[in-house]
């Protein structure tokens, strides 16, 4: 009854006369439902979303409050499933009205649940550092405090004094030589994972697209260092796209010999860091086959139950995907509804098992790296 309940609502949202009232529907029902609904709201979520652009104050007023409501009950490995719906939100073609909504909306799920943030922090860093200098200044306010709230969620106390500049840089293109050169003095002792060189990316992006050589240089050592502390190979190739690009392209266009050696250097670390990386993901669809089979019999057959086992399987590859396996999680935040919470603890289970990378060897290091200084020289590239 839920999918109904939901679609009939969703159908209204257009409709000038009664979007508002229907927007107003549905937040009801995620107050007042919950978990029930989740699978058909979280559906939703885009159309939802998008209705924070309406012309209509009073229907974007409505929009933001359900948009919310969603947020603030959803799963926190819900985030995979509305991914989609924040890109849009963040991007170029989105309504000013409907960009201020997204990037609070992130902002306040950054604070709920850093870690589910995090996780997604390499696909949305750059979206929200490019609406710091939007033409808007209210876009542009509430870009720099969700840009401040996501940048928070990278779990790396090393990085944590610097996060203010990683702003800054993302705001003014005049804050980027200063930004490049503190980031250069980050002293990492904790491992470096995806989450904080996800945070790095807007101002290496910056840095290495700037016109100034020395400025390029500077980034491409402290790839070739980053590259260096992180322990697991895999917590690069996530970013491989985007930085190895920009490197390449550094390798070409500098003058500079000295320089253009480095950025050279830089290039076969990046490479090299992503070789033989073991990155083991699953996705919903493989999540919903074994979910499927575990239920066996007691799979239904009708769109509401296919409906809620789509969203189960999404939030089941999602907190795989994480290496997020507490058994009284994954019963309330992916299981959600019976028949699944039946046959959870199973499907957990596996997917814990076959999430697990080969073994590797741990070498702790307490010393710490400075990038700019130490084992590594930023003034002669050694």
């Amino acid at each position: 009854m839920a999918k109904a309940e939901v679609d009939a609502l969703v159908a209204k949202i257009s409709d000038k006369k009664e979007g508002q009232a229907a927007l107003e529907g549905l937040g009801k029902i995620a107050a007042d439902k919950g978990a029930p609904a989740e699978p058909f709201l979280v559906a939703a979520f885009d159309k939802i979303l998008e209705a924070t652009g309406d012309k209509s104050k009073n229907v974007v007023e409505a929009a933001i409050a359900t948009a919310k409501a969603i947020v603030e009950m959803a799963s926190p490995f819900a985030v995979d499933a509305m991914m989609p719906a924040f890109l849009t939100g963040l991007g170029v073609k989105a309504k000013p009205t409907q960009k201020v909504a997204t990037l609070n909306i992130v902002a306040a799920l950054a604070e709920k649940h850093p870690k589910s943030i995090g996780y997604v922090l390499v696909t949305l860093a750059m979206p929200v550092a490019e609406l710091t200098c939007d033409i808007k200044k209210e876009v542009k306010e509430a870009a720099t405090t969700c840009m401040t709230a996501i940048c928070n969620c990278t779990g790396n106390k090393d990085l944590e004094p610097f996060l203010p500049f990683v702003v800054k840089a993302a705001q003014s293109i005049d804050s980027t030589h200063a930004c490049v050169e503190k980031l250069a003095g980050c002293i990492f002792v904790q491992n470096v994972e995806t989450p904080a060189l996800a945070a790095m990316l807007p101002v290496l992006s910056r840095g290495l697209n700037d016109k100034v050589e020395e400025v390029k240089r500077t980034c491409c050592l402290i790839v070739d260092n980053m590259c260096k502390v992180v322990e697991d190979p895999a917590a690069v190739v996530p970013i491989m796209p985007r930085l190895e690009p920009l490197v390449k392209a550094a390798c070409e266009k500098m003058a500079n010999p000295e320089a253009r050696n480095m950025a050279e250097r830089a290039l076969k670390t990046l490479q090299k860091a992503g070789e033989g990386a073991e990155v083991k993901t699953v996705t919903a669809a493989e999540a919903i086959t074994i979910i499927k089979t575990a239920l066996g019999d007691k799979a239904g057959s009708d769109e509401e139950f296919e409906v809620t086992a789509k969203h189960v399987g999404s939030l089941a590859a999602t907190a795989t995907n994480m290496r997020s396996f507490d058994t009284d999680a994954w019963k309330s935040q992916v299981a959600l509804v019976a028949p699944f919470t039946s046959v959870i603890e199973d499907i957990r289970a596996k997917m814990e098992v076959a999430a697990k990378p080969a073994e590797e060897i741990e070498e702790e290091d307490d010393d710490g790296v400075d990038l700019y200084k130490g084992s590594f020289s930023l003034a002669y590239g050694t």
